[in-house]
């Protein structure tokens, strides 16, 4: 299935529809790729990367892309640019950088991590800020006391 929908309420419409393009350019060869390093690893005498951790990525780069995929068990399906971006820089990992689409995989790499930071920024603007409160509850003397004491208090 190809992903149509990228919803996130930080980032754009158009934006969104940009990394759902380069998602789909992307994912038949970030998959192959996955299939092949794990199959290469399963054989390998000593594996250099963690098996398990690649047969996760690639499963969730499949619920990403049918659009079925929970960050959490309460949450909705969908597709999630935080958890793309971080399954996406695990397949940029393992790729030749001699391979025929490694510049489609990278340039997913950055449009996601430039809505991830995008995102982050919108959502630190949207949170009021916590006033800062003093660690010892205001009291100097009780702050020098328990400095003297290795925190014992």
């Amino acid at each position: 299935m190809i992903v149509t929908d990228v919803r996130n309420r930080f980032v754009t419409a158009s934006w969104t529809q940009r990394i759902a393009d380069r998602w789909n350019s992307a994912y038949p060869a970030m998959r192959t790729i996955l299939d092949t390093v794990i199959t290469a690893q399963r054989a390998a005498e000593r594996p250099t990367v963690d098996v398990a951790r690649l047969e996760r990525v690639r499963r969730e780069m499949g619920q990403q892309d049918r659009g079925t995929f929970k960050a959490c068990t309460r949450s909705p399906g969908g597709f999630s640019i935080f958890d793309a971006f971080s399954q996406v820089r695990e397949v940029v990992n393992v790729t030749s950088i001699g391979h025929a689409d490694a510049g489609a995989i990278l340039r997913l790499c950055a449009e996601l991590a430039d809505a991830v930071a995008e995102s982050a920024v919108a959502r630190g603007a949207e949170r009021a800020p916590v006033p800062r409160q003093p660690v010892d509850g205001g009291r100097p003397e009780r702050a020098h006391s328990e400095q003297t004491e290795g925190g014992t208090r």
